[in-house]
C-alpha cells in the first residue's frame, strides 16, 4: 500500500499527458500512430521486467546522487504549475506538449532512480523515453520538413511518369495529369512516413536489445524504405488517376497506404531480427552481462521515502489542479456573451456554385458545419470561399488553428509574396480579425483573406501571427479557447490590387454575415 501515493501521482501525470495528446492523435492523420505508442511502451517495460536485471550500483557517491535526484524531482514538480496553467488554455501548443512530456518523463525517471537506484533506471529509461516519438513535432520544425520531403517525393514521381511516357505537370506538391490534378496527401506523406519508420526502428531496436551501432544503422534504412514505399504509392495512385480518372484514386488510396505500411514494417522487422541473430553469433565480450536482481528488493528498504515522496507529490498536484481550475473560472466569468452569426454566400449572384467538400477534408477538419462555394464578381474577379464552424469543445482549438494559408497554399503551388497583414472589421456588431495575403500563381496574383473568430475573445486576443508566443500565452489571462470558433477564407483571383480586393471583401461581408441572436457560450 505504501506504493499507492507515488503510483497515483505518476499515473495522473501520465493521464494528463496522454489526455492532452489524444485529440492530436485522433484528428491529425500524421500522428494517428501515437495511439499505439503507450501500449508499445508498456510492452517494452514488461519485456525488461521479465529479463535479468543488473545489480544495484551502491557507491560512496550515492548520497550526492540522491540529493541531485531529489532536486530534480522538486524542479520538475514545480515546473508542472506554469506548464499546467498554459496547457489548460492552449493544449494545442506543441511546445507545451513537449515540455509537459519532458517534465512527466523526467519526473518518472527521477522517481525510479531515487527508489530503485541505477539498476532500475538503466532498465526502464529507454521504454519510458520512447514515448517521445508520439509527441507532435513543433510547427517550426514540422512545416519545413513536410514541404521538403513532399516536394522531393513529387519530383521523383514526375520523373517516373516521364519514364513511363505519361505527360504531367508539377504545381507545387500537386501533379496535373490528363484527367485532372492529383494531390500528395495534403502535403503530409513525407513526414508521416518518416515518423512511423522512426517509431518502428526504435521499437524493434529495443525489443531485440540491439547494440547501439545496429540501432543507428536501422534508422536510416527505415527512413529510406519509408520514402521508397511512399514514392511508390504516390506513383501508383498517379498512374491510376492518369488511366481511370482522379475519382478512381479513392478506391485504391487506403489499401495502398495500408499495404505500404505493412510491407515497410515487415522488412524492418526482418532486418532487426537479422541483426539480432548476428549479434547473438558474435557477442560483445566487453559489455557487462546482467545478473539477477529483483525489482522489489531495492524498494523494501525505502518504504518510508516512497510514502513521503508520494504524499508530497500527490498534495502538490491536487493544489495545482485546484488553483488552475479556480483561475480560469474567475477569468472566464468576465467574458462577454458571444454573438451567434453565420456566413452565407451571395444569394443574388446567379454564378454562385455551392461545392461539396470532399470526405478527406471533412475527416481532417471534423467541423460541425462547413461550406464551400465559388462565384464570379461583377468586376470580373473569381471568388472562392470556405466557411467552417466548430461548436464548443476541447478539440476546437486544435482544428481551427491548425490550417492557415501560409501552411496549406504553398502545397498547392502558390508562392507567398506578401503578408500576412492583420486588419479588423466590424460587421453587424461582430468583430472580425482578418489576415490578408498575396500569393503568386503562374505570374498572376491571388488575394487571400483568412479569418479565425473565437467566441468571447476581444480584439486584444488576435495578433499578426497565430503561433506567436504572445498569442499563445495571452490565453492564460483571457481564458481557454474552447468556447467555439469559426473560420472563413476567401480567395480572389483576377485582382492585382490588394487594397481594392480588401474593399470588395468588406462590401461583400456586409451582405454575407448574418447575426442571428446574442447568447453566451460560457456555461
Amino acid at each position: 500500500m505504501y506504493w499507492m501515493p507515488i503510483a497515483l501521482s505518476l499515473g495522473y501525470l501520465w493521464f494528463r499527458l496522454i489526455d492532452n495528446l489524444w485529440p492530436e492523435w485522433m484528428t491529425d492523420p500524421q500522428y494517428s500512430y501515437g495511439m499505439i505508442v503507450p501500449l508499445l511502451c508498456l510492452g517494452l517495460i514488461l519485456r525488461r521486467r521479465a529479463g535479468n536485471q543488473p545489480p544495484e550500483n551502491q557507491g560512496p557517491g550515492e548520497q550526492v546522487a540522491g540529493f541531485i535526484i531529489f532536486c530534480l524531482i522538486a524542479l520538475f514538480a514545480f515546473l508542472y504549475l506554469p506548464i499546467r496553467l498554459v496547457e489548460a488554455a492552449t493544449p494545442e501548443w506543441r511546445i507545451i506538449q513537449w515540455v509537459l512530456g519532458i517534465v512527466t518523463i523526467g519526473l518518472t525517471l527521477s522517481v525510479i532512480r531515487m527508489i530503485g537506484g541505477h539498476g532500475w533506471l538503466r532498465q526502464l529509461a529507454f521504454p519510458i523515453v520512447f514515448f517521445l516519438v508520439a509527441i507532435p513535432w513543433p510547427t517550426i520544425v514540422e512545416v519545413p520538413v513536410i514541404q521538403t520531403l513532399t516536394r522531393a517525393s513529387a519530383v521523383v514521381v514526375m520523373e517516373l511518369l516521364y519514364l513511363c511516357g505519361v505527360p504531367a505537370l508539377l504545381h507545387g506538391n500537386l501533379i496535373e495529369v490528363g484527367t485532372g490534378v492529383v494531390g500528395i496527401d495534403e502535403a503530409c506523406s513525407g513526414i508521416r512516413s518518416f515518423q512511423t519508420s522512426l517509431m518502428t526502428c526504435l521499437f524493434f531496436g529495443e525489443f531485440y536489445r540491439l547494440r547501439v551501432v545496429w540501432r543507428w544503422v536501422l534508422i536510416p534504412i527505415g527512413f529510406g524504405l519509408a520514402m521508397a514505399f511512399n514514392i511508390g504509392r504516390m506513383f501508383f495512385l498517379t498512374m491510376i488517376a492518369a488511366k481511370k480518372g482522379v475519382a478512381a484514386i479513392s478506391q485504391y488510396h487506403d489499401p495502398a497506404g495500408v499495404s505500404t505500411a505493412i510491407f515497410c514494417t515487415l522488412i524492418l522487422w526482418f532486418l532487426a531480427l537479422l541483426f539480432y541473430r548476428r549479434q547473438r553469433r558474435f557477442p560483445d565480450s566487453s559489455s557487462p552481462q546482467p545478473t539477477a536482481a529483483s525489482f522489489t528488493s531495492a524498494g523494501r528498504s525505502r518504504s518510508a521515502r516512497v510514502v513521503r515522496l508520494g504524499m508530497g507529490l500527490l498534495i502538490w498536484l491536487i493544489l495545482v489542479e485546484a488553483g488552475v481550475k479556480t483561475w480560469y473560472r474567475i477569468r472566464e466569468a468576465n467574458l462577454k456573451p458571444a454573438p451567434a452569426w453565420t456566413l452565407n454566400f451571395p444569394e443574388d449572384n446567379p454564378s454562385v456554385k455551392v461545392l461539396s467538400i470532399d470526405e478527406a477534408t471533412r475527416n481532417l477538419l471534423r467541423y460541425d458545419e462547413g461550406r464551400e462555394a465559388t462565384w464570379n464578381a461583377a468586376d470580373g474577379t473569381f471568388w472562392q470561399a470556405f466557411y467552417f464552424d466548430w461548436r464548443p469543445g476541447r478539440v476546437t482549438g486544435y482544428l481551427a488553428k491548425r490550417h492557415t494559408p501560409e501552411i496549406c497554399l504553398p502545397a498547392m503551388g502558390l508562392k507567398l509574396e506578401q503578408g500576412p497583414a492583420l486588419n479588423f472589421v466590424n460587421v453587424h456588431g461582430v468583430e472580425l480579425a482578418i489576415r490578408s495575403y498575396v500569393f503568386a500563381n503562374d505570374n498572376n496574383s491571388v488575394q487571400v483573406f483568412h479569418c479565425r473568430w473565437e467566441a468571447g475573445a476581444d480584439r486584444s486576443a488576435y495578433v499578426l501571427n497565430e503561433s506567436a508566443r504572445y498569442n499563445l500565452i495571452r490565453a492564460v489571462w483571457a481564458g481557454r479557447g474552447d468556447r467555439g470558433q469559426k473560420v472563413f477564407e476567401v480567395i480572389i483571383s483576377g485582382s492585382n490590387d490588394p487594397q481594392q480586393a480588401w474593399q470588395e471583401l468588406t462590401n461583400q461581408l456586409d451582405h454575407m454575415i448574418t447575426v442571428q441572436h446574442a447568447k453566451s457560450e460560457i456555461p
